[in-house]
């Protein structure tokens, strides 16, 4: 079974995956690392990555579960993609703290706002839980998820089918705060002028 934890930059997925205590697979590394990227994009600072070489990789991987880390876990095609969301205020604090440029930081916090990766991911993936992390401990992400892996890998049907139900695509919505990332947006085009 592979299983994808993605979503937004700054939302957890690197933190959640450590805390887990499973060995898991760091997409970005990879990409790094084995050279699956075909150039680098220097607007955003990022390498472009090589999504078909990426996933042959990734499904060459023999075990019993496979866990795969980034924010592009859910085009490897995984058996099941949790989604990490991030309150948008809470998501701009944490990409600040990790340093990325205004420009970055906006571009993903209107990922985040518009649902992107969770778009994709149900698009792309048959099994999608979405979990927020805004204002929980890592460790309480990492318990729930560790409860997702658990009742999917092993089969527990009443497990499985609460979890699903309780984690499903579109219970977390940003809408509500739009006016958060437009007062953002504002103050980043007023201090150009």
């Amino acid at each position: 079974m592979i299983l994808g934890i993605t979503g937004t930059p700054g939302t957890g997925k690197t933190s959640v995956c450590t805390a887990l205590g499973l060995e898991y697979l760091d997409l970005n590394r990879v990409i790094a690392d084995r050279g699956f990227y075909t150039g680098v994009d220097t607007e955003r600072g990022c390498l472009i990555a090589d999504l078909t070489r990426l996933k042959e990789y990734v499904r060459k991987a023999d075990r019993e579960l496979l866990v795969i880390e980034g924010h592009l876990a859910h085009f490897m095609s995984p058996d099941v993609a949790i989604v990490l969301r991030a309150d948008p205020s809470v998501l701009t604090d944490r990409l600040t703290q990790k340093g990325f440029t205004p420009q970055k930081i906006k571009e993903n916090v209107e990922a985040e706002v518009l649902d992107i990766i969770l778009a994709e991911a149900v698009e792309l993936c048959d099994v999608v839980y979405e979990v927020d992390t805004s204002g929980k401990r890592i460790e309480e992400v990492a318990a729930l998820v560790r409860a997702i892996i658990n009742a999917e890998v092993e089969g527990d049907k009443a497990a499985k089918y609460a979890l699903r139900k309780q984690y499903k695509p579109g219970s977390v919505d940003w809408t509500s705060v739009a006016d958060t990332l437009l007062e953002f947006a504002r103050s980043e085009r007023d201090g150009r002028d």
